[in-house]
């Protein structure tokens, strides 16, 4: 053992030997001699303006190169900092490792001292504590052969004392070779050749769990065989973009026309997808009686949203293959159809007030301006329902979904990540108002990392979500109206070219046709959304009055409401509530009214 050569050497030494070449992180005394290393080793470090855009940067850098993420933070509020980024890794089934700083062992009562590991294993995540130096490089393989056989973040704690103790040269430094997911046992298979081959309408669905085993092209190869019509999640969105029979994301996100298509199939045959109420369309996209074949290498994965008819525990890639080679051809339910049609979204073309633009009509015009082969992501918000509708992407690849924990503010982070995964690639990122102003330093990093992205500021003014959610219902929109920031202002101070636009004909100039045509470095589109534009059909209007929801007879019921005590009548239209309260006095008009009283107002009401 060399008395120089310390665990931090060691841990260096092997991710080094994993292949490790690009980390994201922020630096604290905690992490700052771990990053220090492995820039003089020659690794990219990526840096972030908060911990939990580091851990962002690494999930969509992983997400796109299907490798393991590198993150770094420091400890203590660091880590507490980048705990949101990693419960959406967890969701993702990122393999990732984040390692932070710890107190040191003899330290336990100082101020950034705590217990990590409950929080880590609340979030979902994996936990190794490397705990000496002897040990340092068996912990630190531990952590990245769980982290890939597991498909989930490992947080690593290194305490700073254990950081110089000395350690010896350890055999564990040598990468373990990769292992392929197995197939299904051959009762499973038996089994699942009898549910395909009955079927007339087959639809098969891919997920993540398909895009991580790199299973597209298998799957695409099963359903041309049997004749069945390629689907995914939003999360796996792109994978089936160039075959002919892809009707692209199923469920909410999904076409009228797709989800015709998917409702009247016999048979889901779903491939690494967990089929949440999501993908299922709250039980209006998926049907009742259609046949489900759920294949997942996890097998906690089965039973949780809908219950399969046939659970097959294996592979997406391997389980794909098995099955073609084994059932018999047919036409399925491409023959039924004869043409797909056309499965994309109409453009609404609702005119927006006067210095506001349709965000449809924008998404759309973005769609054919910037060049096809490109990365997308997105941060959380009303807007994205109009961006997956009409924003396409090439590849599985090139696509990242922040919303697994439907959280807002990791958008910006998420396209530094993407854009260093795949670089010859333009990125383009849309964010709301709201997340951005959450995440305001990112743009900062946008600008550092010198890569190619196109942010779009969908800039609503406001909490878009919730103006739309409770707006129509009658409550007022005042507390999550915030009015229209300048983001194009911030971005030029921060070196990044902006244009405001607040018409279509303001994105004809040259600043952007220029870069459109040669994307170098950062450029922000900083477009004024019409705050009224729902994504259903119609415009949403701030209520007149403030609703007192706790006064007597006050109810979130979808039926007509008068109320006794002169406070008129209220119709609701969202069927997510329920009747909550009533008195003697205020009823639904279409209800029993309690009073007996033939004079009582209630009993007196009709309907309109």
């Amino acid at each position: 053992m060399s008395p120089s050569r310390s665990a931090l050497d060691v841990v260096v030494g092997t991710l080094l030997a994993h292949g490790v070449q690009t980390v994201f992180g922020l630096l604290g005394s905690g992490n700052f001699p771990l990053v220090e290393r492995l820039v003089g080793q020659g690794v990219r470090a990526v840096a972030a303006r908060h911990e939990s855009a580091a851990v962002t940067m690494a999930d969509a850098w992983s997400r796109s190169t299907r490798r393991v993420g590198v993150a770094t933070v420091h400890q203590g509020p660091g880590f507490t900092n980048a705990v949101t980024a990693l419960v959406e890794a967890v969701r993702s089934h990122t393999p990732l490792l984040v390692v932070t700083g710890e107190v040191a062992t003899t330290s336990l009562h100082k101020n950034q001292a705590y217990d990590a590991a409950t929080l880590v294993r609340d979030a979902g995540a994996g936990w190794v504590r490397i705990v000496s130096g002897a040990t340092a490089g068996r912990d630190i393989a531990r952590a990245w052969r769980d982290a890939v056989a597991e498909r989930r973040p490992v947080v690593v704690s290194f305490p700073v004392d254990v950081q110089r103790q000395p350690a010896p040269d350890d055999p564990m430094l040598r990468p373990l070779a990769p292992v392929a997911a197995s197939g299904p046992n051959a009762d499973a298979l038996a089994q699942a050749v009898e549910i395909v081959e009955a079927a007339r309408k087959p639809v098969v669905i891919a997920g993540r769990g398909a895009v991580l085993d790199e299973a597209e092209r298998d799957i695409a190869v099963l359903a041309d065989r049997i004749g069945a019509v390629l689907a995914t999640t939003a999360q796996a969105h792109g994978a089936f973009a160039a075959h002919p029979w892809s009707v692209g994301i199923a469920g909410g996100f999904a076409a009228p026309r797709v989800r015709a298509i998917v409702a009247e199939s016999d048979l889901i045959i779903s491939f690494g997808a967990s089929l949440t109420y999501w993908t299922a369309g709250h039980g209006e996209v998926i049907a009742d009686s259609a046949r489900i074949l759920q294949v997942d290498v996890d097998p906690r994965a089965f039973d949780v949203h809908r219950r399969p008819e046939l659970a097959v525990l294996g592979g997406a890639r391997e389980t794909a293959r098995q099955l073609t080679r084994a059932v018999s051809p047919g036409g399925g339910y491409r023959a039924a159809l004869g043409e797909l049609g056309d499965v994309r979204w109409p453009v609404r073309e609702d005119t927006a007030p006067a210095g506001t633009v349709n965000p449809a009509r924008l998404v759309s015009w973005l769609n054919e301006a910037v060049p096809a082969d490109r990365n997308l992501t997105l941060d959380g918000g009303h807007f994205m329902w109009f961006l997956m509708r009409h924003f396409s992407v090439p590849d599985a690849s090139s696509f990242v979904f922040t919303q697994n924990f439907q959280a807002i503010g990791l958008g910006l982070a998420s396209a530094v990540g993407l854009a260093i995964a795949q670089p010859t690639r333009p990125t383009v990122v849309f964010s709301g108002d709201s997340g951005a102003l959450m995440s305001l330093g990112e743009f900062y990093s946008i600008a550092n990392s010198r890569e190619p992205i196109l942010v779009v500021m969908m800039d609503d003014a406001g909490a878009g979500a919730e103006r739309h959610h409770f707006g129509p219902e009658g409550s007022p929109t005042d507390l999550v109206d915030f009015g229209f920031r300048d983001f194009a202002g911030i971005a030029r101070a921060l070196g990044i070219p902006a244009i405001s636009v607040r018409g279509l004909e303001d994105l004809d100039v040259a600043e952007l046709r220029h870069w459109l045509a040669k994307p170098v470095g950062a450029f922000l589109v900083d477009a004024k959304i019409d705050p009224g534009m729902r994504r259903r059909a119609g415009r949403s209007r701030p209520a007149r009055r403030r609703m007192n929801t706790r006064a007597p007879g006050f109810s979130r019921r979808r039926d007509r409401l008068r109320c006794a005590r002169g406070r008129g009548t209220i119709r609701r239209r969202s069927s997510r509530y329920r009747h909550r309260r009533s008195c003697q006095e205020c009823e639904p008009i279409r209800s029993a009214p309690r009073s007996a009283d033939p004079t009582h107002p209630a009993r007196m009401s009709r309907p309109r």
